[in-house]
């Protein structure tokens, strides 16, 4: 049996779509969403399924996805807790890097 392959991710999020992105893999996909809205998580059950759903369909089962980097339209100057992703991105079951 292979070892699996611990990975990091990038999760972008606009008011609209969401995108995951695997490194060292660079296995990626993307997900309409409605639970993001004026730079903030509205819907944090939502959020936490949607998140934890599309990172397990990326990660397969060779692949452990341990954290994320946090990534929204509005720059780094946002403030990632304000905005509620850290706190849904940690209920998800993944740690926030940034």
């Amino acid at each position: 049996m292979k070892p699996k392959q611990q990975e990091v991710g990038d999760l972008f999020v606009t008011d609209s779509i969401m995108t995951v992105k695997l490194l060292p893999s660079r296995k990626s996909a993307s997900k309409p969403i409605r639970w993001f809205q004026a730079g903030a998580v509205t819907d944090p059950r939502a959020a936490t399924r949607d998140i934890a759903e599309l990172i397990g369909r990326l990660q397969g089962q060779q692949r452990v996805v341990r954290g994320l980097t946090l990534m929204t339209e509005r720059g780094t100057e946002i403030d990632l807790e304000g905005t509620g992703l850290a706190k849904v991105v940690a209920l998800a079951g993944f740690e926030v890097l940034n």
